[in-house]
C-alpha cells in the first residue's frame, strides 16, 4: 500500500475536451464522404444523366473535406507537429491512419474536380474505384478513434461504423436534393425519387440504432446508464431529442410527402431539416460521455 496515494480521476472532466469542433469535423466528413458515394451510385446507374453528380461530387467533397481539416486543426493542442503524422507515421493510431486515408482521398477529388472541369470522363472512370474505398475509410476511420477511447461503453466500434456510414448516406442524399432546388429541380425526377428513398431509408435505421442504443442494449456498467441519463434528460438533452426530430423523424416525414408530384418543396425542407438535425445528434452522442467520472 502506497501512502499519501490518492485518487486524481474520480471526478468529472473540468471541460468537454471533444466539443463543437469535433461533432462538426464528423458532420461536415460524413457530406463530403456521402456526396462520394451517393453520387457515385448515380453516376454508374445513370451514366447519361451524371453530369449534375460529376460537378458536385468535387465541389462539395473538396467544401466540406476542407471544413473537416479547418476544425480539425483549429482542435489540435499540438498543430505544429501534426507534419510528424507523415514523417513519422505510428499505423496502430487511428488518427494517424485518418489522417492518410482523407489526405488521399482529398487527392482523389482533386482528380475528380479536374476531370469535370476539363470533361474528362476517363480520368474520373479510373478514379472511381479508389475514391470509392477512400470514402468509405475515410467515413469510418473516426469510429475507431471512438474504440479506442476508454471508458466510453457508448462508442461501441462496430455499432459506430454502422452509425457513420448510414450518417454519410444521409448526408449525401440530404446535400443533393438541397443542391437541386437551390437549381431548380434540375435532376430528373426519377433520380430525385431515388435520392429520396436513400434519405428515407437511412433516416429511418440511423433512428432505430440510436433508440436501440438508448433504450434496448445491454447496459455493462453504472457508467452507461448515467451516460444514458445525460442524453436523455440531462444537458445534452436538447441537442439529442432536436437531433433526433430534425434530422430523422421531421426528414422522413417531408420526404415520404414528396414522393407525389408537385411536393418537390418538401424534399428540399427534408434536406434541410436532415443536414441541421444530424450535427445536432452527432454533437450530443459526442458530448454525453465526456460528463461522466472515468473512474
Amino acid at each position: 500500500m502506497m501512502f499519501g496515494a490518492e485518487v486524481t480521476f474520480d471526478v468529472a472532466i473540468p471541460k468537454v475536451v471533444w466539443g463543437w469542433l469535433v461533432s462538426t469535423n464528423m458532420w461536415a466528413k460524413s457530406i463530403a464522404t456521402g456526396t462520394f458515394l451517393v453520387g457515385l451510385y448515380f453516376v454508374v446507374r445513370y451514366p447519361d444523366k451524371d453530369m449534375f453528380f460529376r460537378k458536385w461530387i468535387p465541389i462539395l467533397g473538396l467544401v466540406f473535406i476542407g471544413i473537416t481539416l479547418l476544425v480539425t486543426v483549429l482542435d489540435l493542442h499540438h498543430i505544429s507537429r501534426f507534419w510528424k503524422i507523415f514523417v513519422h507515421p505510428h499505423f496502430t493510431s487511428a488518427v494517424t491512419l485518418g489522417a492518410w486515408v482523407v489526405s488521399a482521398f482529398v487527392l482523389v477529388l482533386v482528380v475528380s474536380f479536374w476531370s469535370w472541369v476539363t470533361g474528362n470522363r476517363k480520368l474520373f472512370e479510373r478514379i472511381k474505384i479508389p475514391g470509392f474505398i477512400l470514402a468509405f475509410f475515410s467515413t469510418i476511420y473516426t469510429a475507431g478513434i471512438m474504440g479506442q477511447s476508454t471508458a466510453r461503453e457508448i462508442w461501441i466500434f462496430p455499432v459506430e461504423i454502422f452509425s457513420m456510414l448510414l450518417s454519410a448516406l444521409l448526408a449525401g442524399s440530404a446535400a443533393f436534393l438541397f443542391i437541386d432546388r437551390v437549381y431548380r429541380y434540375v435532376l430528373d425526377s426519377q433520380i430525385r425519387k431515388e435520392l429520396g428513398y436513400i434519405l428515407f431509408s437511412s433516416a429511418g435505421l440511423l433512428s432505430v440504432l440510436y433508440i436501440g442504443e438508448l433504450f434496448f442494449a445491454k447496459m455493462h456498467s453504472e457508467f452507461s446508464y448515467e451516460v444514458v441519463k445525460v442524453l436523455a434528460f440531462g444537458d445534452v438533452a436538447p441537442f439529442f431529442w432536436s437531433g433526433l426530430v430534425f434530422g430523422l423523424i421531421i426528414p422522413m416525414i417531408l420526404v415520404g410527402v414528396s414522393t407525389g408530384r408537385a411536393k418537390e418543396p418538401y424534399a428540399f425542407l427534408g434536406s434541410l431539416s436532415a443536414l441541421v438535425g444530424l450535427w445536432l445528434i452527432k454533437h450530443a452522442w459526442l458530448v454525453a460521455p465526456q460528463y461522466i467520472p472515468l473512474s
